[in-house]
């Protein structure tokens, strides 16, 4: 089906994580422990950016979470921290949202991969920054 409609099919192998685009490592002082190693495709990238992710296991800081970005997790389990050591756990099937300005640790077990929606025109991949 074409695109004229205004319908966007998400790939399955690209959602199984096949094929994805190499990813520049995150900044190091970020990663606190794993690997720098995440792929990524883009399946739309207008208002929203819609995009499957994977990456490998691995313990980022992150400070001042540049968007809004909403997270459906496929594989792997997300524990995410936040400043006051309030930790959730994701696991495939849950689905969660991190908050433009978010401060804490986000940590990546196994191998994650996960749909993410974002504002397209805000986005700015971690490893840019």
């Amino acid at each position: 089906m074409s695109n004229d409609n205004k319908l966007l099919r998400l790939d399955a192998d690209k959602l199984a994580g096949l094929n994805l685009d190499e990813l520049a490592p995150y900044p190091d002082e970020i990663v606190l422990s794993g690997e720098s190693k995440h792929q990524t495709h883009h399946f739309d990238h207008d208002e929203l950016l819609v995009a499957a992710y994977q990456a490998a296991p691995a313990l980022l800081d992150l400070k001042d979470y540049p968007q809004d970005e909403f997270m459906y997790l496929l594989s792997g389990k997300i524990i995410v921290t936040d400043q006051n050591g309030q930790e959730e756990e994701f696991l495939p099937g849950q689905a969660f949202m991190l908050k433009k300005g978010f401060c804490g640790t986000f940590e990546m077990q196994g191998n994650v991969r996960k749909i993410a929606i974002m504002n397209g025109d805000k986005y700015s991949p971690l490893s840019e920054q």
